[in-house]
């Protein structure tokens, strides 16, 4: 049986074999149809299954705990336990239009988070989609965002810094609509939500699906609470924790930073597991994600109105100065 999950809609999904398929792009992602998965532009096949590849081991060449061909679509990872236990995993057509992940069950038990070169299958799936995102035109980012009136800002910051703060308390305070909290997706143009990485959107979609209240009575919290999908980036905002100020970024700093706060979230540079695919197959090209990720940032970049940095030591205070900033009403909303 297959089920499928999509983390933006037209843009990425998963179709795997495993229920509640929880991963960085999505924890507890609702079912999604097999239609609007095949109309993903980055589309990934994960089975859990047990599987023996011993045989076809023998005939390939070796790197670290994994195996290939020259020129081979596939790389195959095995570790041995004790008891005679094995775990493993494949990699299959990450060149396709679907990539396939296979992982045998004892893998898939035991490796559970991301422990040097041993990563677990979440964390395996989300660096494969980060790079076949960037394949595809589209940038992963470590950012919250949200959409006053007709501006939509993108705001970066370095973890602990404000993110979330800043996009919850804009939207709550003063009426600002929701996009990200920690995560989206970007064309250089657009930001793409990817809400089920966002605590503030389930409690919207948990208060719309209380049986107990009308459906036509939609309180001030609910208006406060309203998400966009998609929106164009007017503004471009990176926070830093300081003595208060505010200053226009030049170009080439703006994309540094955008550049650096992304690398501490995705880490398909890294990835054990497409590193390995690459040696066999340098087809995959993993050096022209990050080039391409520079190209969408500098694009984001350039296409706003405007790229700014500001400073508060008190974080309460970004969500204010970020919409003075944008030239947007400021009224906070009243909660009845």
């Amino acid at each position: 049986m297959s089920f499928y999950y999509v983390a933006s809609q037209g843009i990425l999904g998963i179709r795997t074999n495993i229920k509640g398929f929880k991963w960085c792009f999505g924890s507890d992602m609702p079912e999604s149809t097999e239609d609007e998965y095949l109309n993903c532009a980055v589309k990934i096949h994960v089975v859990l299954e047990n599987f023996n590849d011993d045989e076809k081991l023998a005939s390939m060449g070796r790197y670290h705990y994994f195996n290939g061909s020259p020129g081979g679509n596939e790389v195959h990872y095995t570790r041995k336990l004790p008891m005679n236990q094995k775990m493993r995993f494949k990699a299959e057509n990450l060149l396709s239009e679907e990539a396939k992940i296979t992982v045998n069950k004892t893998y898939f038990k035991f490796i559970t988070h991301r422990i040097m070169n041993l990563h677990s299958i979440h964390y395996i799936v989300t660096d494969l989609a980060a790079l076949l995102l960037l394949k595809k035109g589209f940038a992963p980012i470590h950012c919250s965002a949200f959409q006053k009136e007709d501006k939509t800002v993108a705001v970066f910051a370095p973890p602990d810094t404000g993110k979330t703060l800043s996009a919850v308390t804009a939207c709550m305070d003063f009426g600002a609509k929701f996009i990200a909290e920690d995560m989206a997706i970007t064309d250089g143009k657009t930001i793409y939500a990817v809400p089920w990485t966002n605590s503030f959107c389930h409690y919207t979609e948990n208060s719309k699906k209380d049986k107990s209240r009308d459906p036509k009575a939609e309180t001030a919290q609910d208006k406060k609470r309203q998400a966009v999908l998609s929106a164009e980036v007017t503004h471009v905002a990176v926070l830093e924790k300081d003595q208060d100020g505010t200053a226009l970024l030049p170009e080439s700093i703006a994309i540094a930073k955008l550049m650096n706060l992304n690398r501490y979230e995705f880490n398909y540079l890294r990835s054990p597991l497409l590193t390995a695919y690459e040696f066999f197959n340098p087809g995959l090209m993993i050096d022209e994600g990050l080039i391409k990720e520079r190209e969408i940032l500098t694009a984001l970049v350039n296409n706003s109105q405007k790229a700014f940095t500001l400073k508060r030591e008190n974080p309460t205070h970004y969500a204010e100065a970020l919409l003075f900033e944008m030239d947007v009403n400021k009224t906070p909303v009243s909660v009845q």
